[in-house]
């Protein structure tokens, strides 16, 4: 992606925000209180799943493990040792990321091998219905997400996944985990088609939204997808989830929310 001069990636994005000065449960409760407000009137919250509400770390290094179990990792021994001893907070955003955590030289021939044959092996698996069962949901993200609920708001998941891989094990792990589904006022909107845009997925929401009225706030942890949705919706709250996101740039903007996890409400 080529980025503007106006836009940065990962930490850089971040330094360049000016985010409000709240704790992460101050603006968990500024989230619940705008939602009361609104209580009687059509009005929605955003919450996106991947690196949001969930941690999907586990469901990288479940597909991972099975790799360096199969015929496909015998050639890069110096990888499968790394793989083995991989530690949880080693998982990255991306495979390069995990390489990067692992202290593995992407740079080399050998090391780009694997990379390639690790990401056909992991792209056939991670974005299936029955590898979700790995995935966990961050402490305290169901309850935060029940409490919210209670105010009367609608709820919209709004999630990169698509409904002919992801669909069925989404609506399955939401039940499994405790988020309010299958009740009046929930909504998931899933891609119609893997290969289009999670971007223009997103922004193409905000017609659905503004179908149910007001966006009291929406959650996301990727940079261009929230500033897309601040754009459209300038009186809303935006909280980023500080999380892992990819290298995607971002125009930088002030007046956002950040949070780190929703521990607060365990």
């Amino acid at each position: 992606m080529t980025k503007t001069p106006t836009e940065f990636s990962r930490k850089a994005w971040i330094e360049a925000c000016r985010f409000h000065d709240l704790d992460n449960r101050k603006v968990l409760d500024q989230v619940i209180e705008s939602a009361r407000k609104l209580s009687g009137e059509k009005a929605a919250v955003l919450l996106d799943l991947d690196s949001t509400l969930y941690e999907v770390g586990p469901r990288t290094a479940k597909i991972l493990q099975e790799w360096n179990a199969s015929p496909s990792s015998r050639e890069f021994p110096e990888v499968r040792e790394a793989i083995e001893r991989m530690k949880p907070e080693q998982v990255g955003y991306s495979l390069e990321d995990t390489f990067y955590h692992l202290a593995l030289n992407t740079q080399t021939p050998s090391a780009q091998a694997a990379l390639k044959s690790m990401k056909s092996f992991w792209g056939a698996r991670f974005f299936t219905n029955e590898y979700l069962d790995f995935d966990h949901a961050y402490p305290g993200a169901a309850e935060f997400v029940k409490e919210l609920y209670k105010t009367g708001i609608e709820l919209i998941y709004l999630t990169g996944r698509d409904e002919p891989g992801m669909g069925q094990g989404t609506r399955k792990r939401l039940l499994q985990d405790g988020f309010p589904w299958e009740v009046a006022r929930t909504h998931l909107l899933l891609k119609r088609d893997f290969h289009l845009d999670d971007l223009e997925h997103k922004a193409g929401a905000a017609n659905y939204v503004h179908g149910i009225g007001h966006l009291v706030a929406s959650f996301e942890n990727e940079p261009p997808n929230l500033i897309a949705l601040s754009d459209i919706f300038e009186q809303s709250m935006h909280v980023f989830v500080d999380t892992v996101y990819s290298e995607r740039a971002a125009r930088p903007k002030d007046g956002l929310y950040r949070i780190t996890d929703y521990r607060s409400f365990v």
